[in-house]
This record gives C-alpha cells, sequence and structure tokens, in this order.
C-alpha cells in the first residue's frame, strides 16, 4: 500500500512564534480545520490592528478571480491612525493561473511594503498546489500554515474543557467517543458538544447522551456501513446508504471516496493483523489512524468481520464505481446502490 504523507500542526507553538516575531508580510493560511484557521487570523489582526483603526487598515478582497490591480492598490494603501495594515483574500483561486496574471502577483508578493500584511484564506478542501510557480512565490514571500486537526489526545482535552465550560463533566474516553460520533472538526464539534450537555440531566456526559442526540459525521456512518455488510446485514448497510445520500450536504463521489477510504483502512489493518506487524504498520499506511487511538481501535476490532483477500476487492470495485461515475455517466445514486450490492454479495 502507499505511504501518506502526515501534515501536522502544533497551533500553541504557532501563536507563540507569532507573538514573539510579530507578523509577517504574507501568510497562506489553508487546512481543514478552520476553527484553528479563523482563531489565527483573529491573532494575526490583533497584532496588526490597533484598535479603533480596523475601518481604515483592514481590507478584504475576495476570490476566486483576483484583481492584480485592486491587491496592488490594498497593499500599497498606507496605515491611517495605526502602523500596519492587512488585506485579507479569501478563496482565491491561485491554482488556476489563467484566471489571473501570475507575474503580476509574483511581482506584488516581491515587493509588499514594510507595513502590510498579505493574508491569503482558503476554505476547508482546498489546498494550494505547490508546483505552480504563483505558489512556490506565496510561500517564499511569507508563512505557510495548514491547519489539520489537532492529534486525538489534543482534540479529547479540548472537548473536555469545552464541556465542562458548559457545566458538566465527561471522561477522557467519552469525549474519545464523541469524537468519533461527530467527526474531529472543531466547528462541528462546537454545535454538538452543546445539544449533548443541554440534553444531559445530570452533571456527566456519557456514551448514550452523545448516541441519544448528536448527528454522525458521514465518516461515522460510512464505517458502520462497511461494519454492517463485513456482518451480511445488507439490509442495515442499505439503510445507512439511504442515510447517506439523505444527506445533501454529501455528493455520490464524495461518499465513494470515503467508502473506497474505509476499505483502505480495513485492509491495513486486515495485513497487520494477518503479518504480526502491530499498529505501526497500519500508520504507516494511514498516518490519520494514531496508535492507539479510538479510530485506531475501531478498524483493528472491525477487520476481522472481512479476509484480506476480500477486502482488496472491495477496493477494486469501489474503484470501478468511482471510474463508472466519472466517465461512463452513469446514474451516480444508481451506481451507489448497486457497488453496495456487489459488496455485499461478495463473500470470503
Amino acid at each position: 500500500m502507499a505511504v501518506k504523507e502526515k501534515i501536522t500542526l502544533d497551533y500553541g507553538a504557532e501563536i507563540r512564534k507569532l507573538r514573539a516575531e510579530g507578523p509577517r508580510s504574507v501568510y497562506i493560511l489553508w487546512g481543514e480545520e478552520d476553527y484553528l484557521r479563523d482563531s489565527y487570523l483573529a491573532e494575526l489582526k490583533k497584532l496588526c490592528l490597533a484598535e479603533g483603526t480596523e475601518a481604515f487598515n483592514y481590507h478584504r478582497l475576495q476570490g476566486p478571480g483576483l484583481d492584480m490591480g485592486a491587491l496592488r492598490q490594498s497593499a500599497e494603501a498606507m496605515p491611517f491612525m495605526g502602523e500596519r495594515t492587512v488585506t485579507e483574500i479569501r478563496d482565491f483561486d491561485v491554482n488556476r493561473p489563467g484566471s489571473y496574471d501570475p507575474e503580476a502577483l509574483k511581482a506584488i508578493l516581491a515587493d509588499v511594503p514594510e507595513w502590510a500584511t498579505l493574508v491569503f484564506v482558503f476554505s476547508p478542501g482546498y489546498s494550494p498546489d505547490k508546483r505552480l510557480a504563483a505558489v512556490k512565490a506565496m510561500k517564499k514571500a511569507g508563512t505557510e500554515i495548514a491547519f489539520v486537526s489537532p492529534d486525538e489526545a489534543e482534540l479529547r482535552r479540548w472537548v473536555i474543557r469545552r464541556v465542562e465550560n458548559l457545566g458538566k463533566k465527561i471522561d477522557p474516553a467519552t469525549a474519545g467517543h464523541l469524537i468519533w460520533v461527530c467527526g474531529g472538526r472543531m466547528n462541528g464539534l462546537i454545535p454538538e458538544i452543546l445539544k449533548i450537555t443541554t440534553y444531559v440531566q445530570g452533571d456527566t456526559v456519557r456514551p448514550e447522551h452523545i448516541d441519544a442526540v448528536a448527528k454522525r459525521a458521514p465518516e461515522t456512518t460510512v464505517f458502520n456501513l462497511t461494519d454492517a455488510l463485513g456482518a451480511g446485514d445488507y439490509d442495515r448497510s442499505a439503510a445507512l446508504l439511504a442515510d447517506l445520500l439523505a444527506d445533501r450536504d454529501e455528493t455520490p463521489h464524495g461518499l465513494i471516496a470515503m467508502i473506497g477510504e474505509q476499505f483502505r483502512r480495513l485492509y491495513a489493518a486486515r495485513l497487520a493483523a494477518d503479518t504480526g506487524r502491530g499498529a505501526a504498520f497500519i500508520t504507516a499506511c494511514i498516518p490519520e489512524l494514531a496508535a492507539g487511538s479510538y479510530p485506531m481501535r475501531m478498524c483493528q476490532r472491525a477487520c476481522g468481520r472481512f479476509s484480506a483477500a476480500r477486502l482488496a476487492r472491495a477496493i477494486s470495485i469501489c474503484a470501478r464505481c468511482d471510474y463508472a461515475m466519472k466517465d461512463t455517466g452513469g446514474e451516480p445514486e444508481a451506481l451507489l446502490k448497486e457497488l453496495i450490492l456487489r459488496l455485499a454479495t461478495d463473500t470470503p
């Protein structure tokens, strides 16, 4: 199996560095964890903009197309009643050079005035293509930070603090269960924590409270779906697929990617079990499955429902379904339903 590169983030260290060294001329902020990204951006603006000067010294430009003349004008605008300016550029499609002038962008980045800070902010799901000359120029000019989710231990501590701030208690194991059920995105966890703590009558959040009211993350439902397939429960797997398709935030293309990824996780866990290589092998193949984490333990348990050969076939079946969705013009929801039927009838 191919080994993925793992991106890590020490958010506390980044904040300490920002406060110690002060703002730089250019920032590239991207990644799935928009809660941390926006917290960092707020800290940066606080350092750059004196109180009461934001109306004069803060500028915002919106992508995906970006007017290089407007960017240059904003960068060169002198601060008023303060020492610095901030220009926030949101959702600029830097990966599509045909929509802007890359040479003009590189020229602006090479000559940012000493009082200006340009902040390129990208939404979750978008990552700048590091192969592009414009992206290389952005990184050379400033600081790039990928806001990935904290590791499970740090996220559990954050959940515990947030629950305690709402007047309840939760132990680390239950916090891990909450993250498993609701997903690891902080902005997604915040409303679920509020909902759960409001639902709990006593002073302690327990797993049954989470299971009763929390909205399950699509990845968790996908895990339950593959688990049902492993147990031979086609009716439950079909019902779970219906739940996923009913969630209009998810597309069939995204769902097939998640199902295929889950089978790859199970395959790594099955190979590790069969060869005695243990959790370190699984983490090497699937970096987001940290040794000892709740998701790791769930995959190690669930992979026992499948043989390695069946998991290999499942990965191949998912790849063919993905190809059919993209290249044959088939109806995506019908292809997904056919996929689940084929996976259910593929026995060891």
